[in-house]
């Protein structure tokens, strides 16, 4: 990832500057490319050798295995088979004294990526020393440094001057380029260097207001005149023969038969209810 990094920084510098092209600039370019591209080359190689490592330690070797371990079973089928037929005591040793071999003991591993190209050395533990070694002459004290004279501070060089950018854009203080000027809601981040929505202060807040004085007490209001009599009730309609004042409706409506009732409630004719 850092020489990928490296390389877009340099076909940047180019990019930015194409009136003056610097052929220095281009063979760095063009040797942080190849770098890049052996790079590659070796992680490719590394992964194919650690492929066939797997291939010829674990992989085929783990074939084998199985291929015994099928046999085993047809074995074991078959002297089942005999002791169902025979029933006997010798068959049924044979059966129970079958075990299954193989010959290679593989380790848990199942993947290239976790084997390693590098041979194991067995490291031989150092032998004791035969005699004790002689402790050196001792030195001299050395003398004292004498402490170095501190070095005048170096004048600071002039800040170089903000460049000039066109109507519409900005001075990006990170990438030190002209960009597009943020929007209205927005501010540029002098770390950053990216736009930012401006954060809104929270709001002070009010003071409480005075309390009200307590208002004087009204004065009762004088009761109001005694309701009105009720107006008497009109007479009743006088309806023609053959037909009755229907006490709901205030109608005249035809008289209910001889064994029915009208009730005085609902004004509907309902039969007479016997005790």
């Amino acid at each position: 990832m850092d020489v990928l990094r490296n390389i877009e920084k340099k076909l940047v510098i180019i990019l930015s500057d194409k009136d003056n092209i610097d052929n220095s600039k281009i063979n760095n370019l063009k040797d942080a490319i190849k770098i890049y591209t052996e790079d590659i080359s070796k992680k490719n190689n590394i992964l194919t050798n650690k492929k066939n490592k797997y291939i010829e330690l674990y992989h085929n070797k783990r074939l084998d295995n199985e291929n015994l371990y099928e046999k085993y079973l047809i074995e074991k089928e078959n002297l089942m088979n005999n002791l169902i037929k025979y029933k006997n005591i010798s068959s049924l040793h044979e059966y129970l004294n079958k075990k299954p071999e193989y010959n290679y003991n593989i380790p848990e591993i199942y993947t290239y990526e976790n084997i390693s190209l590098e041979e194991t050395k067995i490291i031989k533990p150092k032998e004791p020393p035969k005699e004790p070694p002689k402790e050196p002459p001792k030195e001299p004290p050395k003398e004292p440094k004498k402490p170095k004279e501190p070095k005048e501070p170096k004048d600071p060089q002039p800040a170089k001057e903000d460049k000039e950018c066109p109507e519409g854009k900005e001075l990006n203080p990170i990438t030190k380029r002209c960009v597009k000027i943020c929007d209205k809601d927005k501010i540029r981040n002098p770390e950053t260097g990216k736009c930012e929505k401006i954060k809104k202060l929270p709001k002070e807040p009010k003071e409480p207001k005075e309390p009200k004085e307590p208002k004087e007490p009204k004065e009762p209001k004088e009761p109001k005149e005694p309701p009105k009599e009720p107006l008497p009730a009109k007479e009743d309609k006088e309806c023609p023969e053959g037909k009755e004042l229907n006490p709901v409706t205030k109608r005249c409506v035809k008289i209910c038969d001889k064994d029915k009732i009208r009730n005085p409630d609902t004004g509907k004719c309902e039969k007479i209810k016997k005790k």
